[in-house]
């Protein structure tokens, strides 16, 4: 797997470092960028062009469903992942109906993050 650039949008500045840090760990795996709520992402989504969008679904300006829809849209290539703390059957429907690839609870990042974007970047280049 080539390097994966990876764009984490999330509202706390402190969940996105701690995200950071976890995932620049990683060998392969580049944060290409951070935005702290959904027109920010969008807009960071079409600029950087990253591979995997991390999304939270609870933002200002924009919930993770819209940003998602959207996203998709003008992005089609980025995939997008949303990781939250939402840990509903609902939540995860609502999201993959807006486009996403994957939903990781954030209170399973270290255990699930990282496979889950290795294995939305396999079926992605297949």
């Amino acid at each position: 797997m080539s390097n994966v650039r990876i764009l984490i949008v999330d509202d706390k500045p402190l969940v996105r470092k701690g995200i950071r840090m976890f995932l620049e760990l990683e060998e392969g795996l580049t944060v290409c960028g951070e935005a702290a709520d959904g027109l920010e992402g969008i807009k960071k989504a079409f600029d950087l062009k990253p591979d995997v969008v991390l999304l939270d679904l609870s933002m200002p300006n924009l919930d993770g469903i819209e940003t998602t829809q959207l996203i998709r849209e003008g992005s089609p290539d980025a995939e997008v992942l949303i990781v939250t703390n939402h840990e509903s059957l609902e939540a995860a429907r609502l999201s993959a109906q807006a486009g996403a690839s994957g939903y990781v609870a954030k209170s399973q990042i270290p255990r699930d993050l990282i496979p889950m974007v290795k294995e939305v970047m396999r079926k992605h280049a297949a």
